[in-house]
């Protein structure tokens, strides 16, 4: 299983980015005193930053001196509020939520992962919240792939395989790894949600903004761009159909012969339209929406950018916004 096999190539990875093998479950076992008392100290964090188990100062800066009390961990701290609580608590004091995630890594790797870029990266998961709902949410996928696989328990498992794929994956001696990660549906999934809840932040519904998607789409998967520029095809079409008095309700349905109507009109070449225009677009609409096989990549650049052309003439005729 691609997990199990990056996870195994922990040590092959980090050799690469620091020059030597991380040993993290040493840095683990000489954290044991700290982990029974459930608290985080200087003492805790000076261990984690001088280990020679590990290059903790290849990463991120010391901050032992920051800690004048120690944190108390709660001891729900494998709830979902237990888990706000600790971090919150150490964010408050240590200002930096990648060491906040350094630190319960190694005081709790049954719940915690360290959150760096490359996971975050390969993960496609954006910085979009705050600090600590950022790490929460990163938390809950490593805890989807925990759930997912059943092939680790701990939380810091996932991270430390997700780590090496994000740093070995592109590398030739891989690949039959690589392949089998790439044709994993969960994960697929996991980057895909992560894609569009980034999209969705921004997201107006606007014919521009579809118009936009559909274009960048078209290079990975042509059909469904055209079917999203339909959609604003449509849009368009019947705002002018109702302009003109083509279409009577909302109710009514576009066909072939109103678009017919619509391209004879002269009103519509005065717009800069080329005559039986909108006819071809309609067309190459119908192509892209009913699945024709000889709907190419080349027909839905042209369809889309013959939607953008008639929506933008019919903006400055009548510039109603969506």
């Amino acid at each position: 299983m691609w997990l199990e096999g990056f996870h195994a190539l922990f040590g092959v990875a980090t050799e690469r980015r620091a020059g030597r093998a991380q040993d993290l479950s040493r840095v683990e076992e000489e954290l044991l005193q700290g982990r029974h008392e459930w608290r985080v100290g200087q003492r805790e964090l000076e261990i984690i930053e001088t280990s020679d188990a590990w290059d903790y100062p290849k990463w991120w800066p010391r901050t032992s001196s920051r800690i004048d009390q120690p944190v108390a961990l709660p001891t729900h701290i494998y709830s979902a509020q237990g888990m706000r609580t600790a971090i919150e608590a150490l964010h408050n004091v240590l200002k930096n939520i990648e060491i906040v995630s350094v630190v319960l890594r190694f005081m709790c790797p049954e719940a915690f992962g360290i959150i760096s870029s490359p996971v975050t990266s390969f993960l496609c998961l954006f910085p979009s919240r705050s600090p600590v709902d950022y790490y929460l949410h990163y938390l809950k996928v490593l805890k989807g792939f925990v759930a997912q696989y059943g092939v680790f328990d701990r939380v810091a498992d996932i991270d430390m395989a997700l780590w090496s794929a994000a740093h070995l994956s592109l590398d030739a001696p891989y690949a039959p790894l690589t392949e089998e990660m790439r044709k994993d549906q969960y994960l697929q999934e996991i980057r895909l949600a992560n894609v569009v809840a980034e999209l969705g932040r921004f997201w107006q519904r606007s014919e521009m903004q579809r118009i936009v998607f559909a274009r960048m789409l078209t290079e990975y998967d042509y059909v469904l761009g055209s079917v999203i520029a339909a959609r604003v095809y449509e849009s368009v079409l019947r705002e002018m159909m109702e302009y003109y008095g083509i279409l009577k309700g909302v109710s009514e349905q576009i066909n072939l012969t109103m678009v017919r109507d619509l391209d004879r009109r002269s009103a519509i070449v005065s717009l800069g339209l080329r005559p039986g225009e909108l006819e071809a677009l309609w067309k190459l609409r119908h192509e892209a929406v009913h699945g024709y096989l000889g709907f190419t990549i080349q027909k839905a650049k042209l369809f889309e950018q013959g939607v953008a052309e008639v929506r933008q003439a019919w903006r400055k005729r009548s510039p109603k916004s969506r």
